[in-house]
């Protein structure tokens, strides 16, 4: 499989994240296709492996990001987890979702590459959401 970094499907989700990054209400709609998107999908082995886990904490930070609630994130990061979105909702990437399984391979591997990437970065957002679930 093509490294994520030279995948021209994952460098054009990069350049939308960019568009929609300060856009609100384009977020917001990325993290509904999102959960649509999760929603379609039979989860069964993908939520064993943590990859839904995975799309559903990238999508609590760009909500929390749209509402400008949370900020204490790099750019270049909130970027790759908002690219890491789009390339999820996109059917047609490198491998398109439409094929059993396999469909979701190259998804599933975008996913856990920016997850691992930016695990510092998830861990702090993690922590703020505990933090802040805890003083409500």
């Amino acid at each position: 499989m093509e490294k994520v970094e030279t995948n021209r499907f994952f460098k054009k989700a990069v350049s939308k994240a960019s568009d929609i990054l300060n856009n609100n209400p384009r977020l917001r709609s990325l993290v509904n296709r999102a959960g649509d998107r999760i929603n379609d999908l039979n989860v069964g082995k993908l939520e064993k492996s943590g990859f839904i886990n995975r799309i559903k904490t990238f999508m609590r930070m760009v909500s929390a990001y749209a509402r400008r609630d949370y900020r204490d994130i790099e750019l270049k990061n909130m970027i790759l987890v908002v690219a890491a979105l789009v390339y999820f909702i996109t059917p047609i990437d490198l491998v398109p979702d439409f094929i059993p399984i396999t469909g979701y391979l190259d998804d599933f591997t975008v996913i856990m590459w920016v997850y691992n990437r930016i695990q510092n970065e998830i861990d702090k957002f993690i922590t703020w959401e505990e933090q802040k679930a805890s003083n409500e």
